[in-house]
């Protein structure tokens, strides 16, 4: 359960009252409380009239765009919106896409654990949801697969990128949509 770290007391301490009090049981196991979202460093509200919504995000970015910009800062941190940083995490995740365009990935029906890259991914998402840690694995071994070479290495970048929301779709369909703004002027 979870939401803003500002709802810690008294908001979610009246909620666990409340629910275990009704139902006799704990309401969570674990508690996820995100930092505050600032845009070009100032707070995020109404009354400074810069405040947004994720539909209007996805009017100019990609979900997965928005996704990769959003696990790149860990959830406990404050989130720094700005076009800047949204296009930075485009230019991103094109690289790691460009990677799996050049070496194309084995399919991976399960991913063993023990392998270097994989044994860092999982440490980074069992220590408090590290997922900044885990992108940086992602970046390792996409060096490691333009180096190599190696299909089985793009394979795990894959099925890694995968447990994140990412790399999921064909390389060549995500690097077209940088070429979709071009190809509506011709259409």
């Amino acid at each position: 359960h979870g939401g803003g770290a500002d709802l810690q007391f008294p908001h979610h301490e009246n909620e666990i009252a409340q629910s275990e009090g009704a139902n006799d049981k704990p309401l969570a196991r674990f508690w996820v409380h995100n930092g505050f979202v600032r845009v070009d460093n100032e707070k995020m509200s109404k009354s400074l009239g810069n405040f947004f919504t994720i539909r209007e995000v996805l009017e100019r970015y990609d979900a997965e765009t928005v996704r990769f910009f959003l696990v790149r800062t860990h959830y406990r941190s404050a989130l720094n919106y700005s076009d800047q940083h949204l296009d930075d995490a485009a230019t991103a995740l094109r690289r790691l896409y460009t990677t799996l365009q050049a070496v194309p990935p084995e399919p991976v029906a399960t991913l063993d654990w023990n392998q270097p890259f994989a044994a860092r991914f999982k440490a980074a998402m069992d220590e408090d949801f590290g997922t900044p840690e885990a992108v940086a694995v992602l970046f390792d071994l996409a060096s490691e697969v333009n180096r190599t070479h190696s299909a089985a290495l793009a394979g795990q970048l894959k099925a890694l990128g995968a447990i994140l929301g990412l790399l999921r779709l064909q390389p060549e369909t995500f690097l077209k949509r940088g070429a979709g703004s071009a190809a509506a002027l011709v259409d």
